[in-house]
Order: C-alpha cells, then sequence, then structure tokens
C-alpha cells in the first residue's frame, strides 16, 4: 500500500516537473548576455588616440543587422556638428558608426536630441565611435576639458575669407618731358610766328 502511494507520488511530480519544463519559454533556458562594461577612458587619452574631436547633436539613428557573424548591431547616427576642437570636419551634418556587441564593449544606439562629445576614428565616411573612444555625453565639465586641452573648437564650415578689391594700376612708362611740354611748345611758336607777319605787314 506505501509502495503503491510512494509510486503515485514520484510520477505526479516527474509529469509536473515536465509539464513545467515544456511551458517554460526559450530565453528563460538561455537568457541574454549582458554587453560586457566599457571602462572609463579620461578626455586627455580620448583626444590622443582620436582622428577627430567635435561636440553635436544626434538628429537620426538608423540600425542594420551586423555582418561579422556576432550577435548585436550597427548603427549609424546622423549628427549635427557644433564645434569642431581636432581633425578635420568641413560639413554642419557627419555621420558615426556605433554597435551593440554582446561579447565586446560597445556604445550601442545613441539617444536622439542629446549633445555628445565624440571622440571618433576613420576618415569620416562614417566616423567610428568604439566602446572605449571616449564618446560620451556633452556637459559643462567635458567641454571645459577638452577646451583645456585642444582650445576653444570652430564652427565645422568656415566663413569665406573677405576679399579686398583692387583698383588696376598703370604700369605703363611714364612720358618723358620732352613729349609732355612738345604741344605747349608747338604752340608758343605758332604764336610768335603769328606776331612777327602782323609786324612785318604794319611796317610794309
Amino acid at each position: 500500500m506505501l509502495r503503491r502511494l510512494l509510486t503515485t507520488v514520484l510520477a505526479a511530480l516527474v509529469t509536473a516537473l515536465v509539464v513545467l519544463g515544456a511551458a517554460a519559454p526559450t530565453h528563460a533556458a538561455k537568457p541574454h548576455k549582458k554587453t560586457p562594461p566599457c571602462d572609463q577612458v579620461s578626455v586627455d587619452d580620448s583626444s590622443k588616440a582620436a582622428m577627430a574631436v567635435f561636440s553635436g547633436v544626434v538628429t537620426d539613428v538608423q540600425r542594420t543587422a551586423r555582418t561579422d557573424g556576432q550577435p548585436g548591431a550597427i548603427y549609424t547616427q546622423t549628427v549635427t556638428v557644433d564645434l569642431v576642437y581636432q581633425g578635420k570636419v568641413t560639413t554642419e551634418t557627419v555621420s558615426v558608426q556605433t554597435d551593440r556587441n554582446r561579447v565586446a564593449c560597445s556604445l550601442g544606439a545613441l539617444t536622439t536630441g542629446v549633445e555628445y562629445m565624440f571622440f571618433v576614428s576613420g576618415t569620416g565616411q562614417p566616423w567610428l565611435a568604439g566602446g572605449n573612444s571616449g564618446t560620451r555625453t556633452s556637459n559643462e565639465a567635458v567641454v571645459a576639458k577638452v577646451v583645456e586641452l585642444l582650445g576653444p573648437g570652430e564652427p565645422p564650415i568656415q566663413p569665406p575669407p573677405e576679399t579686398a578689391t583692387f583698383s588696376p594700376v598703370d604700369t605703363s612708362d611714364p612720358q618723358s618731358f620732352s613729349r609732355t611740354a612738345a604741344p605747349g611748345a608747338a604752340l608758343v611758336l605758332v604764336g610768335l610766328l603769328g606776331l612777327a607777319v602782323v609786324r612785318f605787314v604794319r611796317r610794309a
């Protein structure tokens, strides 16, 4: 009697465990891996490693799948540039690429409408901001440190330089004194000749 009761209880327990296991969601068995945290990088180190340093506001974010087989995604941010502190940034709008990688430190998607201080590498087509690049949200402390290291920054498009207007200068050789005085001398001679003719006529 007792043995039969124990057998029934064990069978019920096994059945319950099987049912619970089947009902559990798949992601419960395989939890997502968290993105490894990024190291804190100083503004000084970030500036030394960056090809360009600039501040700007993210206006758009586009997500695409990774092509390297790793889990995660690629994000391309459209950034309206405010000031350029280092490197060659000559347009008001640039593209900055970040990524989400579950096996390495990464920034993921940046937030639209937020101003960042970008420390980027690459050639600008697009600029690249890795997890350890030092790219971060901009604030007074960050700006003050960047200005201390790199100067006050400049707009991405410089105003055209003012052009001076020059009047043309006559570079021909100046006329000699004899050539300049010749017309006047001719008039004097004509006058003298006329006077001599009048006197001659009177005497005659």
